[in-house]
C-alpha cells in the first residue's frame, strides 16, 4: 500500500509539472516559481531530521504549484483582458 501512495504522490508531481511546462504561455512559469517558493517555506518548518524537512519541502512544492499556475495564469491571462475591457470606450 505504502508503494502505491508513493506511485501516485510522484504521478501528482510529474503532473503539476508537465502541466506547468505545457501551460507556459499562459501562466506555467507562475506554477514553477510558486513551486519553489513554497519548498524553501516549507524547508525551513519543524522537522528533526532532513528527511523529514525535505519531505515538508516536498509537500509545500505541491501545494506552491498550482496556487503559482492559478496566479501567474490571471497574471498572464486574466488581467490584459480585464485592463481591455476597462479602458475600452463605449460605443
Amino acid at each position: 500500500m505504502n508503494g502505491l501512495r508513493l506511485l501516485l504522490a510522484l504521478a501528482a508531481f510529474a503532473g503539476m509539472i508537465v502541466l506547468c511546462v505545457l501551460g507556459w504561455n499562459y501562466g506555467g512559469m507562475g506554477g514553477l516559481i510558486g513551486a519553489g517558493v513554497g519548498f524553501l517555506i516549507r524547508l525551513g518548518g519543524r522537522g528533526l531530521d532532513w528527511g523529514e524537512r525535505l519531505g515538508n519541502g516536498y509537500v509545500g512544492a505541491l501545494m506552491g504549484m498550482p496556487v503559482g499556475l492559478l496566479i501567474g495564469g490571471f497574471l498572464t491571462v486574466g488581467a490584459p483582458y480585464l485592463l481591455a475591457m476597462i479602458n475600452s470606450t463605449p460605443q
